[in-house]
């Protein structure tokens, strides 16, 4: 029998009277009576609701790693349009949402001015073609004359040799001879320039004609214009910049979205993840898409550093528009068919009085360490070394390690264990970079990379309806609500998630 006093109204108070398992509620001095009734019986009795074991089953299943991110949708490919010359706006052809095809009008400038340069240069042009036809007429003249000298040259040459022609006839001959190879080289040197001239002249004219052609600004893409930025008469300066007038998305029909991972999410990421996502305008519409891009430069901010995943969604429907907030569940990893348990399992800790009551055995269970070498042995069969390959470095190993080794087995340098552990790692590595070839060194390295995973945890397994035991098992990837048991239990197995009384 038990009693609690509880006042209930001001004034007034209640006993709860417990007798043989019935429990009834009486005045204040009822109760007494009954008390008194009681005393008579005999003792009270006390009654303890026992502790009950919560489990959970260890079973098959998937395990998936989901980073939660937002981000933005913007189109696929987004263009912005502006002016490469300034003047003033005659016409614009299209407006916000008006879907243009690869080379449509968008705008047109005032071409006067430019139609003005274009004649002007187009003067000069023909001007420096006058030229450089004179100039080539005087070489043509020079090239007769210098053939006539040489000519004539050579007929004094003959009469001199036959005592028909005096020395002087002679010496004039060369001396015409020289002046008109002089004469041919300065025509050639003069249509030379003539023709530079004509070929500055020439690229002027062509920049007049291609600003003429720029005051008609076209698309360069097929898609929709989302904005625009330049009404009829407004002016435009591109003395420094080009001025932007529209902004051009490409076929909204394949949308991106823009999403920040904080950088403890990116390690899973690989091209071709699964992610689905809502927006704000449609939240009962998933929408799918796929990792495309992961981009390598980072941002900060308020000392968190994120970085930008692309992901490729379809928008046939044209429900997703550009700027809209996009919330994101993008699937980095998973493994199915799995041995799992409830992530409650991992963090369970009973106390020391549970313990006491409900542990078959107090002591703790602690797992014992792996020996480095025997774990390489393995992962080097793991990747199909050759017998032979895996006895050398088996040999190669063992001498190089036994030092360290013996400084982990005695037991009275307990305190140089671990950084001797530490260095026995190192050591390995080291042998096995020089003893494999890159390709086996690689395989065995992504063998280690996948084990990173794997971590010991403690988990208390029921055995009967009042009893558990401690068990060191072996863990890998969780998702948050279940944990991959890579060793230690067996599906059918009950682990115990809490306590109850």
């Amino acid at each position: 029998m038990f009693e609690h006093t509880r006042r209930d109204q001001p004034g007034e108070r209640k006993l709860f009277v417990v007798i043989q398992g019935c429990s009834i509620i009486k005045d204040w001095h009822v109760g007494l009576a009954l008390l008194a009734c009681v005393g008579c019986d005999g003792a009270a009795s006390s009654i303890t609701p026992d502790p009950t074991l919560i489990t959970s089953p260890v079973h098959r299943g998937d395990i998936t790693i989901i980073v939660n991110a937002s981000g933005k949708v913007v189109p696929q490919e987004q263009v912005m349009v502006g002016s490469e010359v300034s003047g003033r706006v005659m016409t614009v052809d299209v407006d916000f949402n008006s879907e243009v095809v690869a080379g449509e009008i968008l705008a047109t400038i005032d071409p006067s001015s430019f139609e003005n340069r274009v004649r002007q240069t187009q003067g000069r042009l023909s001007s420096a073609k006058a030229e450089v036809d004179v100039q080539r007429a005087g070489v043509e003249r020079a090239k007769i004359n210098l053939e006539q000298a040489e000519n004539v040259l050579n007929r004094q040459k003959d009469l001199f040799e036959k005592n028909a022609a005096s020395q002087a006839r002679l010496d004039q001959a060369q001396q015409a001879l020289g002046v008109a190879r002089a004469e041919l080289k300065l025509n050639s040197a003069q249509l030379a320039r003539s023709q530079a001239q004509l070929s500055q002249a020439d690229a002027e004219h062509q920049s007049a004609v291609l600003d003429l052609e720029r005051t008609v600004i076209s698309s360069p893409i097929d898609g929709v214009v989302i904005d625009r930025k330049v009404s009829v008469g407004q002016t435009v300066q591109a003395s420094f910049s080009a001025p932007e007038l529209f902004a051009l998305a490409a076929d909204l029909s394949d949308i991106h979205v823009e999403a920040k991972i904080i950088e403890s999410d990116v390690a899973g990421f690989t091209k071709g993840d699964y992610a689905k996502f809502t927006v704000d305008a449609f939240d009962q519409t998933v929408f799918e898409g796929e990792v495309i891009q992961l981009r390598l430069k980072s941002q900060e901010a308020n000392n968190i550093v994120s970085y930008t995943a692309v992901i490729s969604a379809d928008n046939s429907s044209g429900e997703l528009m550009p700027g809209m907030t996009a919330n994101l569940e993008i699937t980095t990893d998973v493994n199915k068919d799995v041995l799992r348990v409830s992530s409650q399992s991992i963090r369970f800790r009973p106390t020391a009085e549970q313990i006491q009551n409900l542990a078959s055995d107090a002591d703790t269970i602690v797992a014992s360490e792996a020996d480095p070498i025997k774990t390489t042995l393995v992962r080097l069969k793991s990747i199909d070394l050759t017998p032979e390959a895996l006895d050398q470095v088996s040999t190669t190993l063992e001498i190089a390690a036994a030092p360290l080794l013996e400084i982990i087995n005695d037991p009275k340098r307990s305190f140089m264990h671990t950084p001797t552990r530490i260095n026995l790692v190192e050591l390995i590595d080291n042998v096995l970079s020089e003893q494999l070839s890159s390709e086996y060194y690689s395989a065995y390295r992504s063998v280690v990379a996948s084990e990173r995973l794997v971590r010991d945890a403690m988990i208390w397994v029921k055995v009967n309806d009042d009893v558990m035991e401690r068990r060191m098992v072996r863990i890998g990837m969780s998702d948050g609500a279940f944990v991959e048991v890579v060793s230690g239990l067996v599906e059918g197995e009950e682990v115990v998630t809490d306590i109850a009384s």
